[in-house]
């Protein structure tokens, strides 16, 4: 007799890959108006502010005829080169930052002078190396004002918080920036062992705008492993520009097993979002819609509860930088 096929198991090793998360407050000097989804306002007025903060002022928009031997660091963060030697991903037009901002849920819009604005910061593998000149960026960001009226503002506090928590201890008060030793890292290669400690039954949330793609298009319903794929994807590419190097895992067990997973009680919808480009000679809108909403998952197996707790840290899916992609997970 035949003995029947063993089930390829779902068992993934993650990359020792390092991230920290961070909370940023900027103290607004003046009332003004920020539209509700904040993302690409910080992300566009940082990405500024961080080129005149860490690179010659002769390269100020146009840093890819920049001739310095050197990359500076704003070139190693925003046009991060191919390792050379390294065959992986040789063709990737579109390299992940290794930075995520998570702007702020609530919406809010009216802002008065003295009100607080909050928000996340993500930093990944050699990004970390870099946040001093991020903290130098943020506080340059915050003097030249926000939104349209260009706001004035201070940056006040940064926090590095506890790996999977939203307690943190002060690394910036006031224009005094902390020892920045000893930070919180959460090493990616023990996501297992944080997974194995989470109940089979998970709440998923999405937070904000989720852009995954499954088979060239975006999903427009949830699809739990398209989303573990995209996390496997994601991890992959920055483990190679950001991280110890290329991170060759077959993730196939995994997405089959994510399909297997009972999703109840889901609550998802498409929401539509443009944002104002200003790369390039003329300003264009650009659309980043894409799913929110939550759900109910039933018997999540440990390895995908590893690949949504990357998905939670990391963000997943396209436009990540922005905030995109942030997914929540929690007991139910």
């Amino acid at each position: 007799m035949t003995e029947p096929a063993q089930r390829p198991s779902a068992t993934v090793t993650y990359p020792p890959l390092s991230v920290l998360r961070a909370r940023i407050t900027l103290r607004l000097l003046q009332a003004t108006t920020l539209p509700p989804y904040k993302g690409a306002l910080l992300r566009g007025g940082f990405g500024y502010a961080f080129q005149r903060s860490a690179c010659a002022q002769s390269c100020w928009g146009h840093a890819e005829r920049c001739g310095a031997a050197m990359l500076c660091p704003y070139r190693w963060v925003f046009e991060t080169p191919h390792p050379e030697g390294v065959p992986e991903l040789h063709d990737l037009q579109d390299v992940p930052r290794p930075f995520v901002i998570e702007p702020p849920l609530d919406h809010k819009r009216a802002y008065a002078a003295g009100d607080a604005l909050e928000f996340g910061l993500v930093l990944i593998g050699r990004g970390i190396d870099f946040l001093p000149y991020f903290l130098h960026g943020f506080a340059q960001m915050a003097a030249t004002g926000l939104g349209r009226d260009l706001a004035q503002a201070r940056l006040g506090r940064v926090e590095a918080l506890e790996p999977f928590g939203p307690v943190g201890a002060p690394i910036y008060q006031d224009g005094r920036v902390a020892a920045l030793s000893d930070l919180p890292l959460l090493n990616l290669a023990e996501l297992p062992t944080h997974a194995a400690v989470l109940p089979a039954d998970l709440r998923l949330e999405l937070r904000t705008p989720l852009r995954v793609k499954s088979q060239g298009a975006f999903i427009e319903q949830l699809d739990l492993s398209a989303i573990v794929q995209s996390a496997c994807w994601r991890l992959g590419a920055l483990a190679t520009f950001h991280g110890p190097g290329p991170w060759r895992p077959d993730h196939r067990p995994l997405v089959e097993a994510a399909r297997a997973v009972r999703v109840e009680r889901a609550d998802v919808r498409w929401v539509d979002w443009e944002r104002t480009s200003t790369r390039g000679a003329q300003p264009r809108q650009m659309k980043l819609g894409g799913l929110i909403g939550t759900a109910t998952l039933r018997e999540v197996p440990p390895a995908v509860r590893a690949a949504l707790l990357a998905a939670s840290v990391l963000h997943v899916g396209k436009a990540c930088v922005f905030g995109h992609g942030w997914v929540g997970v929690g007991g139910v």
